[in-house]
Parts: structure tokens; sequence; C-alpha cells
């Protein structure tokens, strides 16, 4: 199989759709289930921000037609405000062209040289380890990979899958669970943006939530979440097509106690929705405030996203306290996931 490599071009149509078509395949044969973008919602998923940029390549199979396949897909991420010595890179390829060399060929022709060419000293990656596998076991191709891209594993996280909908005898049991540590905390959803005169104090929690994130050994630095990059962040979302369900628990004397959000994207043909972040403020744990906030988010969907099939996350080995949250939901477990870095010299 003879596979070529360039540059993503986000102006062709037609390359476009391959690369949807890409995305499809590698979601339905993890997930089962996928987001039905449009050309102009992956446009504007693949636009640069102030806050970091994007290179990305294609890897297209010659067919016996005498056309081209698109096969699999490369990226480079570059921070710009903070983690200024750090470039993640990943690789995917479509499932049925796998073990044939794309991966190894993209990281070397594109990915190592985009390294180089950062400047970056701090190299990232994550990759999937399936379920019940040994993640340090170095015949795996995300280890392999690794190896020869100079980075190790750091930290092992967890993805997990809900079926939907969901009953609503469980939520009912789950809601009354919460209320009985709940005293006088509640809990708001918000429809949309962050309301502004809660900005300042929601970028607080969000950059809370990295700085509490049990990551073990990953190097990173936690954004300063402003004003401006949330709603730069809100804009990004609404133009690929996602909408944001978020709730908030709110503290005895009305501070911001915890928060979570859900994506999900608005196209009937989506069937493939993110549980994000989910955070409880130190000061205020102990009182099943994500339980309540989970229960309410979830609530929302038969109603907002009846389309939905999966509702994806991931947590960090080594958290149980959202792990435990999770099951009682219903989720489990799909694959682990290695997060490796290191200091290569390339």
């Amino acid at each position: 199989m003879h596979v070529s490599i360039r540059p993503l071009d986000s102006s062709c149509d037609l390359e476009l759709d391959q690369y949807l078509a890409l995305e499809t395949a590698l979601d339905e044969h993890t997930y089962g289930a996928h987001q039905a973008l449009t050309r102009e919602q992956l446009r504007a998923q693949l636009v640069d921000s102030p806050y970091w940029r994007t290179q990305r390549w294609i890897a297209l199979a010659e067919t016996l037609e005498g056309g081209e396949s698109l096969v699999g897909r490369a990226a480079a991420f570059i921070p710009l405000q903070e983690n200024l010595e750090s470039i993640s890179v990943g690789v995917s390829v479509h499932p049925a062209f796998r073990g044939q060399g794309v991966a190894t060929l993209l990281a070397q022709e594109v990915l190592m040289p985009a390294i180089r060419d950062s400047g970056r000293t701090l190299i990232e990656g994550c990759g999937e380890i399936p379920e019940g596998h040994d993640p340090d076991s170095p015949d795996h191709p995300v280890n392999r990979l690794a190896r020869r891209l100079g980075i190790s594993r750091k930290n092992l996280a967890v993805c997990r899958a809900l079926p939907l909908p969901l009953a609503d005898t469980l939520l009912d049991a789950l809601q009354a669970e919460a209320e009985e540590k709940l005293g006088q905390y509640r809990v708001e959803l918000w429809d949309g943006d962050i309301p502004e005169e809660h900005l300042e104090a929601y970028g607080l929690m969000l950059r809370q939530l990295e700085l509490d994130e049990p990551d073990e050994e990953v190097e990173h630095e936690a954004p300063e979440y402003t004003p401006e990059r949330i709603r730069e962040g809100e804009r990004r979302l609404r133009e690929q097509g996602l909408v944001k369900i978020t709730a908030v628990a709110i503290a005895p004397d009305g501070s911001f106690a915890g928060n979570t959000e859900v994506h999900v994207h608005s196209s009937p043909g989506s069937t493939l929705g993110w549980q994000e972040n989910t955070l409880v403020m130190p000061e205020h744990r102990g009182h099943r405030l994500g339980l309540a906030l989970k229960v309410a988010t979830h609530r929302q969907l038969r109603e907002r996203a009846p389309q939905l099939r999966t509702l994806v996350t991931w947590n960090s080995h080594v958290n149980p306290w959202m792990i435990e949250i999770n099951e009682k939901l219903g989720y489990r477990v799909l694959y682990r996931e290695l997060v490796l870095q290191g200091r290569p010299e390339l």
C-alpha cells in the first residue's frame, strides 16, 4: 500500500468530507456513536485561537481504482499562553488500515520534524489501551510509537461511556441520595453562555479544576480562565454546533461551590456527547455536590438531545471520588488512556 502525507487543506470540500468520514469511522469504532458535523462546523473546529495553534496532516492511500482514500491523520498542538515548553502530538488511523505502518509513517515524516521545528522541549501525547490489558506492555502500538518519540507514561486515565437514555427511576434515586447531604446548598442550571456577572467566579472554578486534577507525574501549568478566554471558548463551541449544558452548585452564602458541563452537538444526526469538567471546590466537599450536579445535567439530556446514544467522559485512575459517581450513573469502562510525556533529543 502506497501512502502519501500532506498538510490538511481545510479550504477543500472533498478533503473535509473525507476527514469527516474518518472522524465518524473512528468514533463509531471506539464509542458506537458519532457527531454529525457540517463542513463549516469542522472548519470552525480547525481554526487556531489566541491560546493555541495547531498543525494538521493527513495520510492518503492509493486505491485500486486510482484515487486516494484518507486513512489517517496527525496533529501538533502548540499552547501560546502557558505551557510554553510544551507541544502535544497525536495520530489516528482508520480501523481498517491499522497495523500497516501508517502511524509510524506519520510520526517519522511530520510529527518528529514538527517537534524539532517548534523549539518546544516537553513532548506530550495520549494513546488508548484496551480494557484488561497491561498499559505498560511494550507490544501495544501506542507504546511502540511513544518509544519512537522518546516519551513515556506519566498518568493513566480511564475512558467511560454512558448508554442513553437514562431511566427516570435511576435519576430520582440518585437525586434522593444527593439530597441527604445537600443541606442548604442548591443546584442551578444554565442554558448557553455563562452569565456576565458570574464570569470571573466561574473562571476561578475552571482553574481550580486543573489545579486539583490528580494527574500523577504529568507536567502541566493550569491556565488563567479570564472572561475573555471563557467567551472565546463559548464562541468556538457555537460555531462548531455544540450546545453546552451547565450546572453550578450554590453554597449557603451565595458563593459558587462547584460546576459541571455537558457538551452535545445540535445536529439530529449526532449520537455522541461529552461529559466535560466536574468540580467541587475544596472547602465545599462532603455534601454530594458532584452527584447532585451530574444528576441535574443528565436529566436535561432526554429533552435537549434525545438523539444521543452515548455520553463519554475521562477520569484519572487515581480519582476514586468521581469514578464512584460515574459508575452510579451507569458509566462503564471503554478503554484506558495513557498520558505520555518526555524531553527527548530529537
